[in-house]
């Protein structure tokens, strides 16, 4: 379960950042999480205050994530004291996160339903049975 441990506001996206932990007993995907802040929620405007995570990564229990507002490269590195933490980054220009826009929501995949295609199991030349 990924939890927001610490968030700097700042009007310099390279100083901005929000850090997250995995405070669950299992590793966690990244992939599918959300940061919103809570004006993007007011005004529908999803974009502006958030942040979709794409990654595939495993984030270990315990282990962290610094999500920065500015560009970079993703990677895995470690604090002062010897913890592993994951690098993620907006390549945003603007702040993201300043104080009016409220508090910070992490949001995480409940369900994921994808569209099976018959043809992705069958031969188009064999009688397909479907069942419910």
């Amino acid at each position: 379960m990924l939890r927001i441990v610490g968030i700097q506001r700042d009007s310099s996206v390279n100083r901005e950042f929000v850090l997250l932990q995995n405070q669950g007993s299992m590793r966690v995907m990244l992939r599918g999480h959300v940061l919103m802040a809570d004006r993007s929620i007011t005004t529908g405007n999803l974009t502006e205050h958030g942040h979709a995570f794409h990654e595939q990564e495993a984030i270990p229990s315990g282990m962290f994530v610094l999500l920065r507002s500015g560009a970079g490269e993703p990677k895995w590195g470690k604090t002062k004291e010897g913890q592993m933490v994951y690098h993620a980054f907006m390549d945003r220009q603007e702040s993201v996160w300043p104080p009016s826009a409220g508090a910070l929501h992490v949001l995480k995949t409940q369900h994921t339903f994808a569209e099976r295609h018959l043809s992705d199991h069958a031969s188009h030349d064999e009688p397909t049975e479907v069942g419910v």
